[in-house]
């Protein structure tokens, strides 16, 4: 599924995954969770547990009062050329859990069906988020 990205940017392609891998990927995103989440960095608010979009704003605006700068960036198209094989290397460094790898390699591999009904492959890349 394609939607628009805003101001008029061209379109990001979304991963809709089918009910069984909608819960296998929760499974595997506790597991890697329970791993990893000790390790990253305090000021870091993405797509974790307890923490949202409001809570980096509110961050962001604290720390306002003491710097007079700002660094903003955003990596383009980052989720379109994400490497397999580095991403790969980062699970197995957090888990040996086969199962786990399994998935990880099956999904990033999955071919996107697009609307017409035909199959995408992909060499690298993650699909993002859903339609739900």
């Amino acid at each position: 599924m394609a939607i628009s990205k805003p101001q008029g940017g061209g379109e990001r392609m979304l991963g809709v995954p089918a009910v069984a891998d909608r819960v296998a990927q929760t499974v595997v995103a506790r597991h890697l969770m329970l791993r990893v989440e000790q390790i990253f960095h305090p000021d870091s608010f993405g797509y974790r547990p307890g923490r949202s979009a409001l809570d980096a704003v509110e961050k962001c605006r604290k720390r306002c009062w003491k710097r007079d700068w700002v660094v903003e960036f955003d990596i383009a198209k980052f989720f379109d050329s994400v490497p397999w094989d580095l991403l790969v290397k980062a699970v197995e460094a957090h888990t040996d859990a086969v199962w786990v790898n399994l998935y990880v390699r099956r999904w990033l591999a999955a071919p996107l069906q697009m609307p017409d009904g035909s199959l995408l492959e992909r060499e690298r890349g993650t699909p993002q988020g859903n339609a739900t």
